[in-house]
């Protein structure tokens, strides 16, 4: 896919995941892959390092990590999104050239989440209306990456998470959007809810999220005991969440 990278937001606090995370993307895509991270890791896992101050805060970090991606288009990642199946390849590259052909689109979601409005935009894509409140979220994205730096450069200098939900730069950065005038869609081809936030997705079929505040994610106990096991990662660092 042409001008496209990959980047996975993480921290080294959760590097037992980086080695499955790399290696169940490079399976199936070939792409430049950046890596925004506190340290370097110890071992070459094949992706371009960049490295965050753990003094900024999350919107900083992320905004200065930018500026070393020079791809037009960008897939944002988690460190703990990992993918468990093959994803739609040519599904994949109809939605970067949808972003390619229509300027007035920001970005297209991965999978469909809660509260969202059935407005039908094609048979497997629908329009995120600006007034949900969870319109920008760090769930697996196709972006367009000079529209992805302009929600961080216009948007409060927050931490990914924080006490208070108004004091996180993923619930406040949807005022931003909408200021901008960012304009999104999501995917939804029938797929299973999973859990309560959010559904599955054939076009990317990935773990979302391996962790829930630091232990491994039950809803997804299956598929991520397969990966563990695959990569040697050891089960018993974390519980499983309740």
């Amino acid at each position: 896919m042409k001008n496209l990278a990959i980047i996975t937001n993480t921290h080294s606090k959760n590097g037992d995941l980086w080695i499955a995370h790399v290696q169940q993307i490079k399976k199936y895509l070939d792409q430049p892959h950046y890596f925004f991270t506190d340290k370097e890791p110890e071992e070459d896992l094949g992706v371009r390092v960049v490295t965050y101050s753990k003094e900024d805060k999350f919107r900083t970090q992320f905004m200065k990590c930018l500026e070393s991606v020079g791809e037009e288009f960008c897939l944002y990642l988690n460190e703990d999104y990992l993918l468990y199946e093959s994803p739609d390849i040519e599904k994949l590259r109809e939605y970067v050239n949808l972003l390619r052909k229509n300027d007035c689109l920001s970005f297209i979601r991965l999978a469909k989440g809660i509260d969202h409005f059935n407005i039908p935009y094609s048979p497997t894509l629908q329009y995120l209306d600006c007034r949900n409140p969870y319109f920008f979220s760090q769930t697996a994205s196709l972006w367009r990456t000079n529209h992805l730096r302009a929600v961080h450069e216009q948007g409060p200098d927050l931490h990914i998470a924080g006490h208070n939900m108004d004091q996180q730069f993923e619930t406040a950065a949807t005022d931003t959007c909408r200021a901008l005038g960012i304009q999104g869609l999501y995917h939804h081809d029938g797929e299973p809810k999973r859990g309560f936030h959010h559904y599955d997705s054939k076009v990317f079929p990935y773990i979302a999220s391996a962790l829930v505040k630091g232990d491994w994610c039950s809803e997804y106990k299956d598929e991520l005991k397969v990966l563990l096991e695959l990569y040697g990662i050891d089960e018993s660092t974390r519980r499983w969440s309740k």
